[in-house]
């Protein structure tokens, strides 16, 4: 019957001249079409495919290379946030007319059951093409085992937080291996000691992948009140060979977290002066480093500080502000979102302040000096550190001595600029290009993925940004009290592409050591005082004076702020 009916309705479409002859349509009406699914696909919305920021490329040679990277932009963002899910696929719910026409007659829908909104029909753990999509918090921790694959190990206990505190977490792994032997009888001892061991050798292993990827999780004292409880059941004497392993683990953590101290120790404010009486003698010429060698010292401080930055801090930052919620109503316990409690460390934020620290560094060391010859050289060296820092996969650097170089007190120095050579304008504009941020920077991301991953520094600011809209994109918790674990999978992807050089989630690799930076270029980089905002816009004045009605009145503006 629906054959007659689609056949009717293509034969009142076809044209006069068409041969094909259709029955005519019965009196009956067409059935009614099935009722779309939760999982139906959504319909091409040409207003929401249509200016995905990355039009300008459409025909550009360079970036059809990289169109298959599929990262997200601004405009897909808002995509998946009109969907509701980071996969594209709406829920879509059937009203009670809809099942009123397909149910059989004689039969009722039922409506405000309690365990109406408990999807019973879906397993615990939710795959699509092999990856996790979905699953109970139950099932997650359950999976978290020595056989585990790195990369769920490291997703999971990324963002295991934004639902239960480490503490409680590793409560739950706790009392999943800890057993009461004292009741057993003696013929059953043997067994029972073999199968403890076993589960504290798992415990162990477990504990040690999460104090290498997770360490500052243990500066909380009742996640130490835990470690100290197994270190005690491995003080038995049948766990003599676990026992090896539980002190190896404590012994690199306590290096770990030693070592964040005596980091934490040399980080301060930048010091920032409005004169410059204050300024220490000095500048990258008279440092005598070539831009190869600087650009490698930067690299290094760079890799140094980003190896005190806890992958946990990101998720920490751009956690969902949602307050806890009541429990379900299936009768399960539901997933809380909760603020996240005070931080034990603040190295995302020094990092943050380090980029601003080395642009004002760099503006004062053009700004400061008194020739606009010598400015000029300054200028050249700093852009042919900055073309190092891009050779390195340094893009952080890099993108902080662009943004110097792009500062209004130097900008619009025109007479020293005059005195640059063409190469170094060149240069300055290519570097620009590879950072910019058309097509969701997609140059920059071309860039990356080919740089060496061992001195690769990517830009923090658009890890932050791809973050803030996967974040923003999709809900942390799905409806039957379920984790989104695809949402995981995307923030895991983000935070270990900037923590790429510490090869988190590759199996089989160790953690990399990166040398030290040189004390003397440490000291230039972090001790030298800079000057603040205002007092570069009057120095650049003093150095070349106002040209124009509209730079008089800012220096006046200036002046009567100072």
């Amino acid at each position: 019957m629906a054959m007659y009916y689609y056949a009717s309705k293509l034969n009142e479409a076809s044209c006069s001249g068409c041969n094909m002859k259709v029955p005519p349509a019965p009196s009956e009406p067409a059935p009614v079409p099935p009722p779309p699914t939760d999982l139906a696909p959504l319909p091409p919305d040409p207003s929401l495919l249509h200016g995905t920021g990355l039009s300008y490329y459409d025909n550009d040679d360079y970036y059809s290379m990289v169109r298959g990277n599929k990262f997200m932009s601004e405009s897909t963002c808002k995509h998946i946030v009109m969907n509701g899910g980071i996969n594209f696929v709406s829920s879509q719910k059937v009203e009670n007319p809809q099942l009123s026409a397909v149910l059989p007659s004689g039969v009722k829908t039922l409506t405000n059951l309690p365990y109406m909104n408990c999807p019973s029909d879906k397993p615990e753990v939710e795959y699509r093409d092999g990856q996790i999509v979905s699953a109970t918090l139950e099932a997650l921790v359950d999976m978290l085992r020595p056989g585990a694959s790195k990369a769920f190990t490291f997703t999971f206990l990324l963002c295991s937080r934004l639902f239960v505190k480490p503490h409680e977490l590793l409560n739950k792994l706790c009392k999943r291996y800890f057993k009461s032997y004292e009741k057993i009888g003696k013929s059953e001892m043997k067994d029972l000691v073999e199968k403890e061991l076993g589960d504290m050798i798992s415990l162990v292993r477990v504990l040690s992948q999460w104090t290498s990827m997770f360490p500052y999780d243990f500066r909380d004292d009742r996640v130490m009140a835990l470690v100290r409880s197994i270190t005690q059941r491995c003080a038995a004497d049948h766990m003599t060979s676990v026992r090896v392993e539980m002190s190896t683990t404590l012994e690199k953590l306590l290096d770990k977290l030693t070592a964040l101290e005596q980091y934490e120790e040399t980080l301060n404010e930048p010091p920032q002066v409005s004169s410059l009486d204050q300024l220490t003698q000095g500048d990258i010429l008279t440092l005598g480093l070539t831009p190869v060698e600087l650009a490698n010292q930067l690299t290094i401080v760079e890799l140094h500080r980003l190896s005190f930055v806890g992958p946990e801090e990101f998720v920490q930052t751009f956690a969902p502000t949602q307050p806890p919620q009541s429990s379900s109503s299936c009768g399960k316990t539901s997933i809380n979102l909760h603020h996240i409690e005070t931080k034990s460390t603040r190295n995302l934020e020094a990092y943050a302040d380090w980029f601003n620290r080395l642009s004002y560094l760099v503006a004062t060391d053009i700004i400061k000096a008194v020739k606009s010859k010598y400015r000029a050289r300054v200028i050249e060296q700093w852009v042919m550190t900055a073309r190092e820092c891009f050779n390195l996969g340094n893009f952080n650097s890099l993108m902080a001595i662009i943004s110097a170089l792009n500062m209004s007190p130097v900008t619009r120095l025109k007479k020293t600029w005059s005195r640059t050579s063409a190469v170094c304008g060149q240069q300055l504009r290519q570097l620009e290009l590879c950072v910019e941020p058309s097509g969701n920077h997609a140059r920059y991301r071309a860039a990356l993925a080919a740089a060496p991953s061992e001195t690769a520094v990517p830009l923090l600011s658009v890890t932050c940004r791809d973050l803030h809209f996967a974040n923003q994109g999709s809900p942390s918790k799905l409806p039957g009290n379920r984790v989104n674990f695809e949402k995981c999978l995307l923030l895991g992807r983000y935070v270990n592409i900037q923590l790429a050089s510490r090869q988190l989630t590759v199996e089989g690799s160790s953690v990399t050591s990166h040398p030290s930076p040189h004390i003397s270029v440490w000291r230039f980089l972090n001790d030298r005082p800079t000057l603040t905002e205002i007092a570069l816009e009057i120095v650049s004045f003093e150095r070349e004076p106002p040209v124009d009605h509209q730079e008089k009145e800012r220096l006046k503006r200036l002046r009567g702020a100072s």
